[in-house]
């Protein structure tokens, strides 16, 4: 115990000696020295593997122009031009019963009046809501040219020959406005009323344009067999419209594939003779032979 005690004091002169020259040698500051334990100072003599090269971020879409955006394949210039929403067009084609069938499309003129002439006739229509019309006319020339005309003054022409326009007699008669007159055919000997009387009412003449296409152009037409065979009457009844003036109309007349027009006048009675007619008969002589001039 003794022995263990000497060398403890003996270790801590040393110490003491040691502390005193660090101390006291040339009166400098004490310093302290932070001496590495075994472990720290095999580190810090093995030398250190380089770090591996951390990647850097890449800089943002500032630093870097964003890909441009694909570019739409740019319009064709002609097909552009060549597309027109509101294009409108006119077909003609041969009906039976020497028909021209007519097909008007005008997409952005809906409810529009239009004239539709083809030999001598006139009458006005109106297109349906999409801006089409779909109608017929009697062809009264053989070539079936057809002239479609808007207000504006906008034109569109067709044509649908009918040859077998020739072997027929057709006679028409056309007004405007308050104006009013009716064809009346009378077949094999009859009378008013009789099988053979044809009128617009029953389907034997047929009636053309459209009262509401303002001002209206309106036009009855009656195919007749052989003159031997048929009687033909034009009239007009008094109404308060037309009482004590002149009606003024025209009539057409074609034969053999050709239309010939006459100018119509009618002095009505005065307004006393409401509900009354004047008819006048038998005009097919009169054109038949205005036609041989």
């Amino acid at each position: 115990m003794n022995r263990k005690r000497s060398v403890a004091m003996a270790l801590a002169m040393v110490a003491l000696a040691a502390v005193g020259v660090n101390s006291f040698g040339g009166r400098s500051d004490p310093v302290v020295q932070i001496v590495a334990q075994p472990a720290l100072r095999m580190a810090a003599a093995t030398p250190l593997a380089p770090s591996p090269a951390v990647p850097q971020p890449r800089a943002q879409a500032a630093a870097e122009p964003a890909p441009e955006a694909a570019a739409e394949p740019a319009a064709d210039p002609v097909l552009a031009e060549a597309y027109d929403p509101c294009a409108i067009s006119l077909e003609a084609f041969a009906e039976e019963g020497a028909m021209i069938g007519i097909t008007l499309l005008a997409p952005c003129r809906a409810d529009a009046r239009v004239v539709l002439q083809h030999g001598g006739l006139a009458v006005a229509q109106k297109t349906l809501a999409t801006g089409s019309l779909f109608t017929a006319l009697p062809a009264m020339e053989a070539k079936g040219e057809i002239e479609a005309r808007f207000d504006d003054g906008t034109v569109l022409k067709a044509a649908a020959p009918v040859p077998e326009l020739a072997g027929l007699r057709r006679i028409a008669v056309q007004w405007q406005k308050a104006d009013r007159f009716a064809l009346n055919g009378f077949e094999r000997g009859a009378d008013y009323g009789e099988a053979g009387h044809k009128t617009a009412l029953n389907g034997g003449v047929l009636a053309l344009g459209d009262p509401s296409a303002t001002p209206a152009m309106l036009a009855e037409v009656y195919t007749f067999p052989d003159p031997e065979d048929a009687r033909v009457t034009i009239e007009a009844e008094v109404t308060p419209d037309v009482c004590g003036r002149e009606l003024m109309g025209e009539t057409i007349l074609s034969q053999a594939g050709a239309a010939q027009v006459q100018d119509l006048t009618l002095a009505m009675p005065e307004c006393d003779a409401l509900g009354g007619f004047v008819v006048l008969n038998n005009p097919l002589a009169d054109m038949t032979l205005a036609a041989a001039d």
